[in-house]
């Protein structure tokens, strides 16, 4: 029974401090039906800026409702925190996929450019390197002008192997079986994508994707379809609780005035042109994502929406928002 249901169905889990969220999807002529979602709360503490410190408290909550919803062997795609990935960039010759990933390993496991060892990692290609018209031409042993070597930029992202083996692990040990581990950013553009096909609608040249949890929010830039800028926020609005202060505007407060620094270092540091933003997309809860964007107005003036599942889900339901990086996990591949 379960076997044929594996085939049917795919699943996405993403594993935050506060919960665990799993979706079960069935993608049926390029529009995505949710079959399942289940939100599972974690005791507090149990896991915290994304390092496992109970793990298992972890494990038995999950496990838990694995067991009530006859998941196990389920095989599921899994995200990681991004508060541990690491971007690089990086200029090499141009190599095939299996010489480069190498030419990419030796380079990381030099311990010079990443804060911890044992990275595992991927890569993007962006193509020749911006001043590869300026690169200087040299003259080979007849006096002729010899072409030079080609190069390409290269985009890695590098995460400490154990932080992977660990997700990994809690996740196997709850029954299901991790397939694949990815970045929630990388999820939810899998999603945007499906939506530009499904509707007809381009995509913005560069645009934000900001996720807003009660306690932190990531940050991830893209500029022409590739996460050029990757950075997770902590938000402390504790002591406002103990004033009645509303949480949602204390924590809009907070959040405008780290997203100013955001959007300036990126602006100054980052864009190779110095352009801004164009759009902002917010994810999260459905109340939140609704409120934010007047709190955010200070810092941004463009324009800030909220993220569009409609076109890419059959239902139009508006508590499938906070469900948005499962989904994308559960739709890779699918």
């Amino acid at each position: 029974m379960f076997g044929k249901k594996v085939s049917k169905y795919t699943y996405g889990m993403q594993i935050s401090d506060s919960a665990v969220k799993l979706v079960e999807i069935m993608n049926q002529s390029g529009q995505v039906t949710v079959t399942q979602r289940h939100s599972i709360a974690l005791d507090k503490g149990s896991i915290k800026h994304g390092k496992f410190m109970d793990e298992e408290s972890v494990v038995r909550r999950m496990e838990t409702i694995v067991k009530q919803l006859g998941l196990q062997g389920a095989r599921v795609n899994v995200t990681v925190p991004m508060s541990n990935v690491v971007l690089r960039k990086s200029v090499f010759s141009s190599l095939k996929d299996k010489e480069l990933r190498n030419l990419i390993d030796v380079e990381l496991h030099g311990g010079q450019q990443l804060p911890f060892k044992n990275p595992i990692f991927d890569f993007v290609r962006l193509g020749p390197p911006k001043d590869a018209a300026a690169a200087a031409v040299e003259e080979d042993g007849k006096g002729k002008k010899a072409k030079p070597s080609a190069q390409e930029e290269v985009l890695i992202f590098a995460t400490p192997s154990e932080v992977v083996e660990n997700y990994a692990s809690v996740v196997k040990q709850t029954g299901l079986i991790p397939i694949s581990v990815d970045l929630a950013p990388l999820a939810l553009h899998r999603i945007l994508v499906r939506h530009a096909k499904q509707t007809g609608s381009a995509m913005k040249d560069r645009f934000m994707l900001l996720h807003v949890e009660p306690d932190c929010a990531d940050v991830s830039i893209f500029v022409d379809g590739i996460p050029v800028f990757l950075r997770s926020i902590q938000i402390n609005t504790s002591y406002f609780m103990d004033t009645g202060t509303d949480p949602i505007a204390a924590y809009g407060r907070n959040l405008s005035m780290e997203l100013g620094r955001v959007l300036n270092y990126f602006r100054y540091s980052v864009s190779t042109d110095q352009e801004d933003v164009q759009l902002i997309y917010l994810v999260g809860d459905h109340d939140w994502i609704q409120a934010m964007p007047a709190h955010l107005e200070g810092a941004f003036s463009g324009e800030i929406a909220a993220f569009p599942l409609a076109g890419v889900l059959q239902s139009d339901d508006s508590s499938d928002h906070s469900y948005a990086v499962p989904l994308g996990l559960a739709m890779k591949g699918a």
